[in-house]
């Protein structure tokens, strides 16, 4: 009875609720998202650690490199990334945007102050089933610490973002709080049910 108990009431519970929990941390985490987005863009100095600063808009000053890097984007065609030397001697990627074809025209080396949202988690996006065709220029996944063992150089675990990062957030908050109230409230119907079908069995 005990086992017939863990195995078709608290188990299913339990894996009900911890996916509610679970929805409500995205929920927690995709709003301070969407509050960083808000707030003010900030100019940043040489000093600052990127990482703080992530998901906020910021400008920074630095020297665009003529490198620019095809990661492919789907249908959508190409993300075009190209290294930055910042003002404090380090290397950051940023993403210009989507192009549908790769350029045949080169990038040039220009001085800028750009500017765009600061995403701080692609250092280890990775996959074992497609591999990045450098030779051909031609970024399957982002990960910073490939490409910088491609271009030899040392870079910032954070990308700024020019272009497009609002496609990232595909997901409204209010859709995770909808899809935890779900798995709440199955895990609670799934618990009557077996409560009311266990009274109806000893009570026959």
């Amino acid at each position: 009875m005990l086992k017939k108990t863990i195995f078709i009431l608290i188990i299913p519970c339990l894996l009900l609720f911890l996916l509610g929990l679970w929805q409500l941390f995205r929920l927690s985490w995709k709003n301070n998202i969407i509050k960083n987005m808000n707030l003010p863009v900030v100019h940043l100095l040489p000093n600052n650690d990127l990482a703080k600063f992530n998901y906020r808009h910021i400008k920074i000053d630095g020297i665009l490199s003529d490198i620019e890097l095809y990661v492919f984007a789907g249908q959508r065609g190409y993300h075009v990334l190209s290294p930055m030397l910042l003002t404090n001697g380090h290397y950051m990627l940023v993403n210009k945007g989507i192009v549908r074809e790769k350029k045949k025209e080169g990038a040039r080396i220009e001085k800028i102050a750009a500017s765009g949202v600061l995403y701080c988690d692609s250092s280890k996006s990775k996959s074992w089933l497609i591999k990045n065709d450098t030779a051909l220029n031609t970024w399957f996944t982002l990960s910073t610490e490939e490409i910088s063992n491609e271009l030899g150089i040392k870079l910032e675990q954070c990308m700024l973002w020019q272009k497009g990062f609002s496609n990232k957030l595909t997901i409204q908050p209010m859709k995770h709080l909808e899809y935890a109230i779900t798995w709440f409230a199955l895990s609670l119907i799934w618990c009557v049910v077996y409560y009311r079908q266990n009274k109806r069995h000893s009570s026959g």
